[in-house]
């Protein structure tokens, strides 16, 4: 059963951010998104961090889902979050995003028709070297997922996080999936990467300055 159906209407050039509150959303957002991934018979990268891979295996088979299987013909991969975002003992978001690019590119190699990734980023909270960055790395997202193979949802645990960052994290998301709504950001809180990785005071106000702008327009 699909408890998020928005999920459903995610293609490949999608930067989705899922923010949740409670396990249960969490459990929904990730079940929801490696369903829709295998049906679409993409090849799918989960990066845990607070969860195991054990913990994780463990929701997925309680959802039905034959995970062994799709380990073991590779459609399934699961990473630590040291494997993926601190490879090299510090979080470049440049070395990241080449990454991203290559591991799509052997997905469609391997016959895949698209590359679906997944990371919970508490990571980011555990003070890694580089891990002031990522607000950058999730703006310059941006720059990767439109026209690409590849489809991304970044997990924030409101729990975890401050309101400081996760406002970042929303500026840096043209989609927010938040609990178990689906929300279009790109023309409420969006900021293009360019503005946001300049000034980004100044390009956070200019984005809803412009917003508000046509807003009034259309009234």
């Amino acid at each position: 059963m699909t408890l998020i159906p928005s999920i459903g209407r995610m293609q490949p050039g999608d930067h989705y951010c899922g923010i949740y509150k409670s396990d249960e959303d969490h459990r929904a957002l990730v079940v929801d998104f490696i369903r829709q991934g295998v049906a679409a018979g993409e090849k799918i990268v989960y990066v845990v961090n607070l969860e195991t891979a054990a913990q994780l295996k463990a929701m997925l088979a309680a959802a039905a889902l034959d995970i062994e299987s799709l380990i073991a013909r590779g459609q399934l991969v699961i990473l630590t979050a040291r494997d993926v975002y601190l490879r090299d003992g510090e979080f470049d978001p440049d070395k990241m995003l080449a990454r991203l690019r290559e591991e799509t590119d052997a997905a469609l190699a391997q016959g895949y028709p698209a590359l679906r990734i997944t990371g919970e980023m508490t990571w980011a909270l555990d003070g890694e070297p580089g891990s002031e960055r990522l607000v950058e790395y999730e703006a310059k997202l941006n720059h990767f997922y439109p026209g690409s193979k590849c489809v991304g949802m970044c997990q924030y645990d409101r729990r975890q996080f401050d309101a400081e960052l996760l406002l970042d994290v929303i500026h840096t998301h043209p989609r927010v999936l938040y609990g178990r709504e689906a929300l279009d950001n790109s023309c409420m809180y969006f900021v293009p990467p360019d503005a946001l990785l300049g000034d980004r005071q100044a390009g956070v106000l200019d984005r809803w300055l412009s917003n508000l702008s046509d807003r009034h327009g259309r009234g």
